[in-house]
């Protein structure tokens, strides 16, 4: 028995020495590196959203016009080619002016007829005034000499009826005075407001006026600095009053229109600082600052053709966000490449977070390499 419990445990010597030691599971630490390293990316990317976020979905906006003859006529020039830089005033095409030369002609000849008008009116009106002079003067004549008559007759010198005869003669005089003014106030009222009020004289004006308006239109010239594209005339063709010709961009003013999601606005005020990073221009960053932030934008929520509201039928624990346009001027001016409608990234710096933001320029730059790629 002895020897047997000694067997035993020389036995078990050897298994206690060799016995593997238990090891740990590599897994499970990856598992937990990759769970920690997902909270931590998450709760960044929840301040970054808050306190410094960021958009890829950024576009150069300017102002774009339509350009279009105000008058009507056949192109006899154009003066710029399509995507051509021009300058302010600059003649981007002429239309015929023969038409409205022949106009501005035709209203200063009517502008004289009224003049030699107003001027045989004017006559007409010292005529009839000299005639009211006249008529007032033969009725004192004839006054005088009924007063006369009738002291006459007083005194029996004269018969009645001489005093009758003068009576019948003033009663005369008076009705042509009385004529006279009429045709005085006639000629008065056909000669109108004296001056620049008279109707006709004001009348004749404003047709020249819009006559050499008409002419001068028929040149169209850039209305700022900018690019003309989408150029659609030749020479010989024709065009109509607002009939569009070309498209005009203003270089001189610019800006970046940004969509962030709704949730990343709670700290986003204007003025704040901002850098952008435009896809045509890869490894350059630009300093811009915040000018406004989109007060709503377009729900869609009417059927156009039945006038009925549209319901929306998305599903779901969390629906799609929504974005606003906030728009951004750059510190330096557009810089040479940029064109309206180019995309670009934009990271918003709010208020002073010296973690988050860091991150933001780091990331920025990060995409700045990218965007030689991508």
């Amino acid at each position: 028995m002895v020897s047997d419990a000694t067997g035993a445990s020389h036995d078990d010597a050897p298994n206690k020495v060799h016995a593997p030691l238990k090891e740990k599971n590599p897994q499970r630490r990856v598992a937990i590196t990759v769970l920690l390293s997902a909270f931590l990316l998450f709760v960044v990317t929840v301040f970054m959203e808050r306190r410094t976020p960021s958009s890829s979905q950024a576009t150069v906006s300017a102002y774009v016009v339509a350009i279009a003859p105000e008058v009507t006529g056949r192109v006899i020039e154009v003066g710029v080619t399509d995507n051509s830089a021009v300058t302010t005033g600059q003649m981007l095409f002429r239309l015929d002016p023969e038409q409205h030369r022949l106009a501005v002609a035709e209203a200063e000849a009517r502008l004289a007829g009224v003049g030699q008008t107003i001027g045989a009116s004017t006559a007409a009106v010292d005529a009839a005034q000299a005639k009211v002079v006249e008529a007032k003067a033969v009725r004192v004549h004839v006054q005088d000499q009924a007063t006369r008559a009738m002291e006459l007759v007083r005194r029996g010198i004269y018969a009645q009826a001489k005093y009758d005869e003068a009576e019948a003669a003033l009663d005369q005089a008076d009705a042509g005075v009385d004529a006279a003014e009429a045709d005085l106030a006639r000629a008065r009222e056909e000669l109108g407001p004296a001056g620049n009020d008279n109707p006709q004289l004001k009348e004749a004006l404003a047709a020249l006026a819009t006559a050499q308006l008409d002419l001068m239109r028929t040149t169209v010239s850039a209305p700022a600095e900018g690019v003309v594209t989408n150029l659609q005339l030749s020479v010989g063709g024709m065009l109509s009053a607002g009939e569009s010709a070309m498209t005009f961009i203003d270089t001189g003013t610019i800006w970046i229109t940004a969509a962030f999601k709704e949730n990343s606005l709670e700290m986003v005020v204007a003025g704040d600082r901002a850098e952008v990073l435009f896809d045509v221009l890869p490894g350059k960053i630009f300093a811009a600052t915040v000018e406004g932030i989109g007060m709503g934008v377009a729900q869609g929520s009417v059927d156009p053709a039945t006038g009925l509201p549209k319901i929306s039928t998305e599903t779901g624990w969390v629906r799609a966000p929504q974005s606003f346009p906030i728009r951004l001027v750059l510190n330096e001016g557009r810089p040479k490449g940029v064109r309206y409608g180019s995309q670009a990234n934009v990271v918003i710096y709010t208020r002073d977070h010296p973690v988050t933001n860091a991150l933001g320029r780091i990331w920025i730059r990060i995409l700045s390499v990218l965007t030689y790629v991508s």
